[in-house]
């Protein structure tokens, strides 16, 4: 399922021009990527904005609902299994607009794919004294508030500085929100 906030017309002129990115000049697209177990189904959602935090494509699935020999034959591992492998990467491979950083709410979904961070709120502004591994980081946003990020992997000078970026221009953690609203809508529709 696919919404997308331009006319048709326009659509199909992004559409012709190669499905690349659909704001000119917009060096950064993010996607916040939502996988939930609603009751007994599991359900997932990914919002991509541009820099400023507008809306230019969300993706969403059907509600998954295990059947009990699939319960039985993954025991445990059966939601990570459904978040990471079913429903997160076909969010990912779905996409018409690739984000260049994917944000997660679930720790478990940086499997996914490249450049996928798991990005929560963090009690201290100063990361100094913290330890931290070579996969996460801290990044002091305004006030008091700071956001914490991990990776799969050791997260680079580069990828430090373009997340440190997009937590200048955009309340990085307020597009979980609204991508938890949106799934809330879709479920009760």
């Amino acid at each position: 399922n696919i919404l997308l906030f331009f006319s048709k017309r326009e659509q199909k002129a992004i559409y012709k021009r190669g499905k690349q990115r659909l704001f000119a000049g917009c060096e950064t697209v993010i996607g916040y990527m939502s996988v939930k177990k609603v009751n007994d189904s599991h359900i997932g959602g990914i919002l991509v904005v541009n820099q400023s935090g507008l809306p230019i494509e969300f993706k969403y699935t059907d509600p998954v609902i295990p059947t009990q020999l699939q319960k039985i034959l993954y025991g445990k591992s059966l939601v990570t299994y459904l978040h990471t492998e079913i429903i997160g990467k076909l969010l990912l491979k779905k996409l018409e607009n690739k984000p260049s950083i994917v944000l997660v709410d679930d720790l478990e979904l940086i499997q996914v794919g490249e450049r996928v961070y798991f990005a929560s709120q963090y009690a201290s502004p100063t990361p100094e004294n913290d330890h931290l591994e070579p996969d996460e980081c801290v990044i002091p946003l305004h006030g008091q508030n700071a956001v914490r990020i991990v990776s799969g992997k050791r997260i680079e000078d580069n990828e430090m500085e373009e997340l440190k970026k997009i937590a200048q221009d955009l309340d990085i953690l307020e597009p979980f929100q609204r991508l938890q609203k949106a799934l809330e809508y879709v479920c009760a529709s």
